[in-house]
């Protein structure tokens, strides 16, 4: 190696070793990094939660003399109490209309609270007068949601899916969410199954979570599903298990 290269090659590292010190003394200054203080914490980014209530016919079934959906209804408005304030929240139901024809029921999903701040009053507002009707289009709910509910919204998005049934109507919420994760959609569904024991209905919900790193529960009484909602709200999640996709 010939005095010049050696001279290039010398400047070239005292040149970076300048760049890194500078780097991280501006980074000190300003207060967004150094040794002592530097902490990673994603519980201080905005996050944005749906939460999509099944209303189909069948949560008119009783646990322990009360109406599944009374149940519900009660449980989401206690847990609204517990809501962090980096949290945004909304209201979607789907299955509160029925008709003659299949096409009303399949497509009865409604946004009834946008997601936002301080939406406590509104959310119960909207499900006091909530009946059970009709079917369940979870699939449909979840396309909804993804190409309108979320729209403009920015920060980590989420849905929790609160239902007593597996989809009956038109395609499957586990097939869907895998095209949409295929499409590299950053969204996150966690499954809260109500009162739910078929292996069939399980299984596809456990995908429909899966697929997207969200997390399955299951809840029997309201105790159980008081837990299992306020654990999707504020716990961090470690999902076990993998989807694989072709």
């Amino acid at each position: 190696m010939n005095k010049l290269t050696c001279k290039i090659l010398l400047l070239s590292i005292l040149l970076a070793i300048s760049n890194l010190f500078s780097t991280t003394t501006a980074q000190n200054l300003s207060g967004t990094y150094n040794a002592d203080n530097y902490n990673y914490n994603n519980e201080n980014k905005t996050e944005n939660i749906l939460v999509i209530l099944d209303s189909s016919y069948s949560m008119k079934d009783k646990i322990d003399g009360r109406q599944k959906i009374e149940i519900a209804k009660d449980v989401i408005i206690r847990v609204l109490e517990q809501i962090p304030p980096n949290v945004r929240i909304g209201l979607r139901i789907y299955g509160h209309k029925s008709g003659l024809l299949g096409l009303r029921s399949c497509r009865a999903s409604e946004l009834k609270v946008p997601i936002g701040h301080n939406n406590k009053q509104n959310i119960a507002e909207q499900l006091f007068d909530l009946k059970p009707e009709g079917w369940t289009p979870i699939t449909y709910s979840i396309k909804q949601a993804l190409e309108n509910d979320f729209v403009g919204v920015s920060g980590k998005k989420r849905m929790i899916l609160v239902t007593d049934g597996m989809e009956t109507c038109d395609g499957s919420p586990c097939e869907y969410v895998l095209s949409i994760v295929r499409q590299n959609i950053d969204i996150q569904i966690d499954v809260i199954g109500f009162d739910l024991d078929e292996p069939e209905a399980i299984a596809q919900l456990k995908c429909t979570s899966m697929a997207t790193k969200g997390k399955f529960y299951s809840a029997s009484t309201a105790a159980e599903l008081f837990k299992t909602l306020t654990n999707s709200i504020n716990a961090k999640k470690e999902v076990q298990g993998k989807v694989i996709m072709h």
